[in-house]
């Protein structure tokens, strides 16, 4: 039975092989891996089960939910969210983390038929992590997780609520069968303008080799991002899953008002279909394809999408653990979308991720449809370097690199690179002293991207009562 049935995964792989890119000619967003938020549009991540090799000797299934990587993830991280809820927690409810800090910027705006202007900013942010879970049922568990990251800033006395990043989501997992697991999720996000991001660019769960980007461009407007989707997740075989994740998504970006608010708004319906094959328990092959059609709703002649758009990505995807730390995988395809008429491009993806006793290092690239702050119909380029090194037990700094680019465009689109370095020193295990700097360049038309260039420094307190640092 088991020859049998891969052998029929074999031949469906070549089929979609064979039929995606007649697809991809005729009509014209990567989605997520198994192990990724079905709601994500991240660059795909293909990761293994470790006792794959061993089900499949034993000719059981494991469930759906463990096998399946159903699980919430923690809010803008690719690891789990963590079970330890720390000293305040009211019922469902606990404070997962607490921050207080100091920014110091210098922004320079060079938007296109305007003079350059520069300024200093600074202000001081509060921000905090808030997780709701609960668990109905024993034999087939149900899963239900709240999260909630909001962020205020003070800035020369005045207090505001809405020129920070605010994130929130909604996760409930169901076992429906040893074979069949659903994953409802949905993710909010709020940027306003005059934002301050001084995170790493990329989360990496070193454990699976699983990435979640984070977006780092400025205003000049708020931008409002929301993602719903189901991942309905069946083992075919004790070593191939198939994964079926349609998403709704609404997009709305704003300009700033000094040059005439504009507004654009961007409304996402597709899915997307995801096949993973064990072929031992360190190597994994799949095929991964999603489609979404965007209708858009633009006041600017000038910038953003000016017609409705059907996007479409198709990746085969190996991915290789090896040793004990070290991760990799590489996808090779074809992206496309039609604005009036049909544009095919190169659809790819690589990273490698390694985690040592002091060390952790990744690099992630992705090249499809994917969001990096700002609203469009074309495809982008987008490359990711982070490492991390534990001097002391105490002391720590993390490196973040990141660029991206838009592609498959008839005329240059926004583009950004962003550099920051973090210092973190232990004061005990739940409190650290951080600080850092960084730089972000982006090029834009100057009504929903910001062309520019700004430095960032800051310094403050953050409490995280699940800290893993020994002393």
């Amino acid at each position: 039975m088991l020859k049998e049935r891969s052998g029929q995964v074999r031949k469906l792989l070549v089929a979609l092989a064979l039929l995606a890119p007649p697809l991809a000619f005729s009509q014209q967003q990567a989605d997520s891996g198994s192990t990724q938020d079905p709601a994500s549009l991240n660059p795909p991540q293909q990761t293994q089960n470790s006792n794959a090799e061993a089900d499949a000797r034993e000719g059981a299934p494991n469930p759906a939910a463990t096998t399946l990587g159903l699980f919430a993830r923690t809010l803008n991280s690719a690891s789990p969210l963590g079970g330890d809820k720390g000293p305040l927690q009211w019922g469902w409810f606990s404070v997962r983390s607490a921050s207080f800090l100091q920014y110091f910027n210098n922004v320079t705006l060079q938007n296109p038929g305007m003079p350059p202007v520069s300024q200093d900013v600074s202000g001081s942010e509060f921000s905090t992590s808030i997780v709701g879970s609960r668990t109905f049922g024993t034999s087939r568990p149900t899963e239900l997780t709240i999260q909630y990251a909001p962020s205020l800033l003070v800035s020369n006395g005045n207090v505001y609520s809405n020129v920070l990043n605010q994130n929130a989501g909604v996760d409930t997992t169901f076992q429906l069968s040893p074979r069949w697991g659903l994953h409802l999720s949905d993710r909010f996000s709020y940027f306003g303008n005059q934002r301050y991001f001084s995170g790493l660019s990329l989360g990496v769960d070193y454990s699976q080799g699983t990435i979640a980007q984070n977006s780092f461009l400025n205003g000049p407007g708020r931008v409002i991002y929301n993602t719903v989707g189901a991942a309905f997740s069946y083992l075919w075989s004790p070593v191939t899953t198939v994964t079926f994740t349609p998403t709704f998504s609404y997009q709305n970006s704003t300009s700033a008002e000094s040059n005439g608010r504009q507004e654009l708004t961007g409304i996402y319906g597709g899915s997307a279909v995801t096949i993973s094959h064990s072929l031992s328990a360190t190597r994994t092959i799949g095929a991964i394809y999603s489609g979404q059609y965007a209708t858009y709703t633009n006041t600017s002649k000038t910038a953003g999408p000016q017609s409705n758009d059907f996007q479409q990505d198709f990746l085969v995807t190996y991915g290789q653990k090896i040793g004990a730390s070290w991760h990799l995988n590489v996808g090779l395809g074809l992206t496309s979308n039609t604005v009036g008429y049909s544009r095919i491009g190169l659809g790819a993806s690589a990273g490698i991720s390694k985690s040592l006793r002091r060390t952790d290092f990744a690099v992630n690239y992705y090249r499809g449809h994917q969001f990096n702050g700002y609203i469009t119909s074309s495809g982008t380029d987008r490359i990711d370097l982070v490492n991390t090194i534990r001097w002391t037990r105490r002391f720590s700094s993390s490196t973040s690199v990141a660029h991206f680019r838009t592609t498959n465009s008839p005329t240059p689109g926004p583009s950004g690179t962003y550099a920051m370095e973090q210092l973190s020193f232990g004061l005990n295990r739940t409190l650290s002293f951080t600080g850092g700097f960084g730089y972000t360049k982006q090029t834009g038309e100057g009504i929903f991207v910001s062309n520019g260039h700004t430095r960032t420094a800051m310094v403050g307190i953050t409490w995280t009562p699940a800290a893993t640092v020994q002393y």
